[in-house]
Parts: structure tokens; sequence; C-alpha cells
């Protein structure tokens, strides 16, 4: 607490003593605003892939309210064996990956399903909703006999087939043969309820960046997958996971970037599908068309993974202090029309822009095809990485993300990488509870700000009807900024809580600083590359 002291100590101070610029914040809190998905915070469960503590114990200490049980390795993930093909993350070998990834004792290795059980199970403990990914490739590993030759590529005794037709029952006997992949389902239904109960499973994404399957696992696809074959098997998959638990949500297609979203990595048949413009949109009408057809919808959420790039260097997981500024930059491709990264996503998407066109921003771009094409569809982002958990640029540029994701209504969201460091304190930044017993709240405001990038902040009301706004400012710039607040209604509201984190206190913890009032509103003083969450009533 001796660093929110002194933090609250220096926030006193006039604002001539401190350098930097000085800003407006209106806040329009005058309407009820729209809804923000309590499932945009969430994670991807990778054990202890990153080393330190299990991503499970980081999530719980974040305040996680989705997990996500994904990434290459499920591509090939056995539910019978729980063996997985690492593909080219790790010589092309097939192994107990996800088993070592999660501490499962070795005694545990045959039994049925069992990753995904230890997966959901530390969900549920934690009260957040699961999601898993369910394989499409065809073939999923046979054994932990580490690296596959060439020459044993699918189909091979290294490789057993999936098999996605009904059949057999939750309690018929499993056989090591197939990968049935309905009969896992209800195996998990039989276990945990329908998604509509408290302890079902909340939704299954249909694989994981099938464009770039044949590079990412060659011994499975041994030839890039056309757009044809992939709808075919996406729309079958759908089709089991609905018949097996109706209330179970379908995510897809879980593209890795830019150019799957725009042309599925320029597959084989491309131009048969090109006058949809962009693969999306030819995916969410292939879907609209089948869901029409069956009476039911088939697909809930059109989920993408969405990476920053920059010409300077390589943003995932960095750390590296002069990239800092391209990390914080990073998030404005999501929202901000005009802007334009440095980087070769906006070559990829530089002429898009209509109703079927992946562009920039991405998340206006992704809900204008939505909308046009099969309307109802929510957006999912299910990997994305804003930096390394060692530098305090990666927690604002997390923090701004995950902002924009609830501003944007954005259903579902899951970080991949552990949250540790700054990148739980972001997260802690909306989840915590502050002195008033409340997190960020669940409607967004809408909020402008005159004057500097540099600066980004976002409101929220309570759809309970209760009094009260919640405030998040983010000060993205290294030279400390006098902020005033302006609302649309509450005239002078009272500040009740203070929380945030900065290069002074590295930690999401609760401030002694409180807004002065200031030529009629309030005014705040934020230490260079800061965070602040204000809690009004």
């Amino acid at each position: 607490m001796a660093g929110g002291l002194a933090a609250g100590l220096l926030g006193a101070l006039p604002a001539r003593a401190q350098s930097g610029g000085r800003w407006m914040v209106r806040v329009q809190d005058g309407g009820p605003g729209t809804p923000i998905n309590p499932l945009i915070y969430g994670s991807n469960e990778i054990g202890t892939m990153d080393g330190g503590a299990p991503s499970s114990e980081l999530d719980r200490a974040a305040g996680v309210t989705a997990r996500r049980l994904g990434g290459n390795l499920m591509t090939t993930y056995n539910w019978v064996n729980n063996a997985a093909n690492s593909g080219k993350d790790y010589h092309q070998a097939n192994g107990p990956f996800l088993l070592n990834a999660l501490g499962l004792a070795q005694s545990e290795w045959q039994k049925p399903a069992v990753l995904i059980e230890t997966m959901h199970e530390t969900s549920l403990a934690m009260g957040a909703k699961s999601l898993v990914t369910v394989p499409l490739a065809g073939y999923v590993a046979a054994d932990f006999e580490g690296p596959v030759p060439p020459e044993a590529s699918a189909p091979s005794s290294r490789f057993v087939p999936t098999r996605w037709e009904p059949g057999a029952k939750a309690g018929d006997p499993v056989v090591p043969a197939v990968a049935d992949i309905p009969q896992l389902l209800a195996r998990l239904v039989a276990r945990y309820g329908s998604a509509a109960s408290e302890r079902g499973i909340h939704a299954y994404a249909l694989d994981n960046e099938p464009g770039l399957w044949a590079e990412t696992h060659p011994r499975v696809v041994t030839a890039k997958p056309t757009i044809r074959a992939f709808l075919e098997r996406s729309l079958a998959a759908a089709r089991a996971i609905k018949r097996a638990d109706p209330a179970a949500r379908v995510f897809g297609p879980v593209s890795w970037g830019a150019s799957e979203m725009v042309s599925f990595q320029d597959a084989p048949d491309w131009n048969d599908y090109r006058r949809h413009g962009s693969f999306l949109a030819a995916y969410l009408d292939a879907f609209r068309t089948a869901s029409e057809q069956d009476g039911i919808r088939l697909l809930d959420a059109l989920d993408v993974h969405w990476y920053p790039y920059s010409n300077r260097g390589d943003l995932f997981r960095s750390e590296d202090p002069a990239l800092a500024a391209a990390l914080l930059d990073a998030p404005r491709s999501l929202t901000e029309a005009g802007f334009r990264e440095d980087s070769w996503v906006v070559r990829a998407l530089a002429d898009a822009g209509g109703d079927r066109e992946v562009g920039l921003p991405l998340l206006p771009s992704l809900r204008r095809i939505a909308d046009h094409v099969f309307p109802g569809t929510e957006l999912a982002v299910t990997e994305f990485n804003y930096g390394g958990a060692g530098q305090i640029a990666s927690g604002l540029a997390l923090a701004d993300v995950l902002g924009r994701f609830g501003q944007q209504g954005v259903s579902f969201a899951t970080h991949w990488g552990s949250l540790d460091g700054s990148l739980g304190d972001a997260y802690r930044l909306f989840r915590s509870t502050d002195a008033t017993g409340r997190r960020f709240g669940d409607r967004a405001l809408p909020v402008t700000i005159e004057g500097t990038p540099d600066l980004v902040a976002y409101a929220s009301s309570f759809q309970d009807g209760k009094p009260g706004l919640q405030l998040i400012v983010i000060n993205k710039s290294d030279a400390s900024a006098t902020v005033d607040l302006r609302f649309e209604v509450a005239e002078t509201p009272n500040c009740l809580s203070v929380l945030g984190f900065d290069a002074a206190n590295p930690a999401t913890i609760v401030l002694t600083e409180i807004p002065i009032h200031f030529d009629g509103g309030l005014q705040v003083l934020l230490p260079a590359r800061s965070a602040r969450r204000y809690s009004f009533g």
C-alpha cells in the first residue's frame, strides 16, 4: 500500500507541477448503454507451457470468466487416449504434451477425455465457462511414440481417423481404432449436463486455424485444404454438436489472421468462392443456408484469432522496450477508422470495404459481414496477445483491448498466454471488486476524448439499474497527463474508489488518489503509462 500512498500524494499536486498534456474525456452517461458480455474476460488453458505457475492459477487470480481448450495441439488431440501430434511446433511428434502441460499423472493418461474433463472441472471451480475445440482435420494421434516421419503421414498406424457420423452412445464401449466425436459429446453431456445447465460445457470450436493445417500439421494434412471440403466437414460437425446438445454454442471457423479470413490462405478453390467477397462471408453464407434448411442455428459465433504485427519487430509476447510504442498503438486496428498499422496486414486488407469484405478496423468489419450474411451471429476472438507479462506496456495494451471488446459487443474472448505480471493486472483492472464491492459494469457507455490517441477511456453502468458509473482511463504516453472529466448527466459525481497500476504500482491495487472538482467537472492526474478505474456514485 506504500506505493498507492505515494501515487495518491503525487495525484494531489497541482497540474502545473507535472509534465505532459491536458486532455478532455466526456462520458455520455444519459442513456442505457449497450451490453458488455462478461465472457470477454477469458483465457486459454495452456497449463505450464509458458513456464512458472499453471495458467489455471493465474486465470483464477485474474478473475477470468471463460476458458478455452484450443491451439494447434487440439487439431490432433485424440480423446480416446489423450495423445496429440505437435506438428511443426515440435518435431512432428506424437506425445502427451497437453497431459504434461496440465500436470496430469501418467496413471491418468489412458482415461478417455481426461484432458477435457480436467480443464472443464477447473473452469467450473472458478465459475468460468468452457470452450472446447473438436478436431476436423481427419486424423488424430494414435500413440505417444514421438516423431512421425514423412512416410508415416496419415493414413498410417501413427494416426487414427475421426468419425462424426452418429452411432455410439455415451455408455457404449470406447473403440481405440477411431476417435468417435459424437460419442465424446454424448459422454460429456452425460457427465456434465447440457450447456443450459450449471455444469455443462458452454461451447465447442470447430478446430483451430484450418487455413494453416498443411503448414502446422503436414503429417495429417498433406495438401492445402479446399474451402469446399472444409465447409462440408464444418457443417457435419456442427450438426453433430447440436444433436448431442442443442443448447451448446458452436464457434467457427477459428481463422488465424487476415489472409485466412480473406481467402482461406489462398485456397486451391478460392476462385469458386471469390464472389462472396471473403472466405468469412462464404463460410457464414454456407451456415446460413444450412441452418435455414435444418430449422436450427448451426453457428452461433464467428470465431477468429487476431495477433498484432509491426514492421518494427515481433510483438508476440514481446518484452522489448523498443517495441512498447508499437504494442500500445496496436489495439487501434480493432476499432479506429482511419488508423493504419505499420505491418503487412494493411496490404492484405487494402482493398476491403464492402459488406462482405474483411477490412480495418477489424471488429466493425466483422460485425458488418456477420450482420449482412448471417444476422444474429456473434463475434468471438479466441486468441490474441499484446506482449509479454514483463513490461507495463503489455498490460496497458491488453487493458485497452478488453475495453474495445466490451465497447464493440464481442461475445467471447480468450487471451493466449499465461496471465502473469502486467497481463493479469489488465484483467484485474476490470474484474477486481472496488471499495463499492463492484467490478467494471455490464453496460458500455459512449466516451469521447479530445486531443490525443495516447489516452483511451471506457465507461460502464449496471444492468441491474442500481446507480453508479465506472470509468477506466489509460494513459499510454510516456509523459503524465492531466485529464478533465465531464459527464452528460452527473455534473459532479462523487468518486468512491480508485484502482490502478503503473510503474510505481506494478500490481492493480486500491489507490488513494481522488479526482478534484475543477471548472464544473472533475480533474485527475495520470502518471506516465498508467491505468485507472474510477468508481462514481
